[in-house]
């Protein structure tokens, strides 16, 4: 069972009267309290956030062969073995929905998963990974932690504790071997700016489109999540700007005194060169163009997809 595309709302006065609850507090705890409208949405959002947690492991897995000491080698392995945790924890909860958990990991056509194109570039090395921790766990953990805080599924909203309990060590372990390799000698400290340069622009756009374009608000009708795209991108530029200013890292981003908020440098959405993965920051592309690439999804893709449904893993990785 695969999740649909999830259409307006519309005009019905059970959904209507559900939404009204939910805004009130109210909180679900079964699926047969739902109208078929909320079911959608609060599948859709887990079937996606499934996703998301299972595709690190390829994405992850580079940085394991390639870390300096057998210490780095566990903190990935360490990492990738609670993503897997966290993706378990959303599977039990489709199965109430009528997912097959074999269906939906291992036999699943690679190009029906939902993924963010953040998490598809596989680490090319240990400082790659710490970066994403800091940079993208960080996005990761703030869209989990608004669901867990405002979402109105509450079994959903409680599996997400352990979740984010966890995450909070992948992003402080970022931040603090970011910093190492920043000050550790000229080249770490390139190679952590040339990551950074990479992934900033992924990590912004992890929020989605800006609310001006946003079409499809249900999650924030039916209050499965808490904050829109801008509010949850507000909050990331307000700790990963100053962060990255604290320690020198050069960021496009920055706070604006007039408006009394952080800003990006650049108009979204622009070109990526996936080859050299590079930006060009002169170089707009429509937004047809980006909803385009989010829905292929990188080359890298369907390949990390498939390594997971047939390689035995183990021995390359130590």
């Amino acid at each position: 069972m695969v999740s649909q595309p999830v259409q307006p709302v519309v005009d019905d006065p059970r959904e209507a009267a559900l939404r009204e609850r939910v805004k009130a507090g109210y909180q679900l705890e079964d699926p047969t309290e739902m109208t078929p409208r909320y079911h959608d949405v609060l599948v859709n959002t887990m079937h996606i956030a499934a996703d998301l947690e299972v595709v690190t492991l390829p994405t992850y897995s580079p940085a394991i062969r390639t870390a300096p000491t057998l210490e780095d080698k566990i903190a990935i392995a360490s990492a990738c073995q609670d993503e897997l945790g966290h993706a378990q924890v959303i599977y039990r909860l489709l199965e109430e929905f009528g997912y097959d958990t074999q269906y939906f990991l291992f036999e699943r056509d690679p190009h029906e998963w939902r993924t963010f194109q953040m998490l598809e570039f596989p680490h090319e090395d240990y400082i790659e990974s710490v970066v994403s921790m800091c940079y993208g766990d960080r996005a990761g953990y703030i869209t989990t932690v608004d669901l867990e805080e405002n979402c109105s599924f509450a079994p959903f909203a409680r599996s997400l504790r352990k979740v984010n309990f966890e995450e909070t060590f992948h992003v402080a372990h970022g931040e603090r071997w970011v910093k190492f390799f920043w000050n550790l000698n000229e080249r770490s400290r390139e190679r952590v700016q040339e990551s950074v340069d990479f992934y900033f622009p992924l990590c912004a756009a992890w929020f989605g489109v800006p609310d001006e374009m946003k079409k499809r608000t249900d999650q924030l009708a039916y209050k499965i999540r808490g904050a829109s795209n801008d509010q949850m991108r507000q909050k990331w530029l307000s700790q990963v700007v100053p962060f990255s200013e604290s320690v020198g890292i050069r960021v496009p981003a920055h706070f604006d005194e007039d408006s009394g908020h952080f800003v990006l440098d650049y108009e979204p959405p622009i070109h990526l060169d996936e080859q050299t993965r590079t930006w060009d920051y002169d170089r707009r592309i429509s937004w047809a163009e980006q909803f385009r690439i989010w829905k292929t999804g990188s080359r890298h893709k369907v390949p990390s997809i498939s390594r997971l449904h047939h390689e035995a893993w183990g021995a390359d990785l130590w």
